[in-house]
C-alpha cells in the first residue's frame, strides 16, 4: 500500500512481510528435509542434483523469498520508526489537553447499606405484590 510522506514522496509498504518471512521460512525447512531424504545427501554426491532437482528449486525460491521479504520488513520498520519520531515530536510540542485546574472529577454515589429489618420488609412487600398479580392472573384464566 502506497503512503505519502511529508515531503510528497511516495512511500511503498507491504503487506504482512513477517508473515511471508514466516512462510518462506517453512519452505525453507520442507526444502532442507528433502535435500537430507534425497540422493544426494545418501550418494554423498552433487552428481545426483537431477534427482533432487524439486527440494533444490524450492530452496532457491524459499531462500529469495526469505530476503525479499526481509528486506521489506526492515523497510516498513526505519518508515515506521520515523513516522514515530514525527508524532512524537508533533506531541510534544502540542500543550496537555487536561490540566489539573479543571476541578476534581465527578465520583460515584457511596454505596447505601441496609439493615436486616429494611431488606426483610422490601422482601416481604415484593413477595405480597407477586402474590397478589399471581392471583389476579388466575382469576382473570378461570
Amino acid at each position: 500500500m502506497a503512503k505519502k510522506t511529508g515531503d510528497g514522496e511516495v512511500v511503498q509498504l507491504s503487506n504482512g512481510p513477517e508473515y511471508r518471512i514466516l512462510a518462506n521460512l517453512f519452505g525453507l525447512l520442507l526444502a532442507a528435509s528433502g535435500l537430507l531424504a534425497g540422493t544426494m545427501v545418501r550418494e554423498r554426491s552433487l552428481d545426483y542434483w537431477q534427482d533432487d532437482l524439486v527440494p533444490l528449486l524450492i530452496l532457491l525460491l524459499a531462500g529469495r523469498g526469505v530476503l525479499k521479504h526481509g528486506m521489506d520488513l526492515m523497510r516498513d520498520s526505519m518508515v515506521y520508526a520515523e513516522k514515530k519520531q514525527v508524532v512524537d515530536a508533533f506531541l510534544a510540542k502540542q500543550p496537555q489537553t487536561v490540566s489539573p485546574e479543571l476541578g476534581e472529577l465527578p465520583r460515584l454515589a457511596a454505596k447505601s447499606h441496609y439493615s436486616e429489618e429494611e431488606v426483610l420488609e422490601a422482601v416481604g412487600k415484593r413477595i405480597e405484590e407477586q402474590r397478589g398479580q399471581a392471583a389476579k392472573k388466575n382469576k382473570f384464566a378461570s
